[in-house]
């Protein structure tokens, strides 16, 4: 194998990595976690997706949701927010929740995207913020509409 087809190579592999998170600073690049506190008193652990890139990627090239463990996406205003299942490679669980963290909708055991285009799912009620759980999940834990949770962010960097 000559010089160049090796560098070429290794440019390949390297390149994806160094890109993941092109235009977010580099504290963005390691999860946030807060917790999302539930009606019946249980707790999960949430990845928190505030930032354009990380609603984006969501649980894209996952395989799977940890028990116990969740994504919430902070949306930048209450409205129609249609989420799509691109890349992902898992079902879940989509819950929409209002600017008072109420749930307005629940999309259950929403499938990958197998071909482009890829459907969207969405709430015809205007949502603030949405939380994906495993495939599932919500019934598992007993969520329903009109239910209230709660948000604890994660602490401040330094606390």
């Amino acid at each position: 194998m000559d010089l160049r087809r090796t560098l070429t190579i290794l440019l390949l592999a390297v390149a994806p990595a160094s890109t993941a998170f092109a235009g977010e600073t580099p504290a963005a690049a390691s999860p946030k976690w807060g917790t999302v506190a539930l009606p019946s008193g249980k707790t999960l652990s949430v990845e928190v997706a505030d930032t354009p890139l990380l609603q984006e990627r969501g649980y894209m090239y996952r395989d799977r949701v940890p028990d116990g463990e969740g994504m919430v996406f902070l949306l930048a205003s209450l409205d129609i927010h249609p989420f799509w299942m691109k890349n992902c490679r898992t079902s879940l669980d989509i819950i929409w929740l209002d600017e008072n963290w109420r749930i307005v909708h629940i999309a259950a055991v929403v499938p990958p995207c197998k071909d482009d285009p890829c459907p969207t799912y969405s709430s015809m009620q205007k949502s603030h913020f949405v939380l994906e759980v495993a495939p599932g999940g919500a019934e598992r834990l007993g969520l329903k509409k009109g239910d209230h949770i709660t948000y604890l962010p994660p602490p401040a960097r330094g606390e």
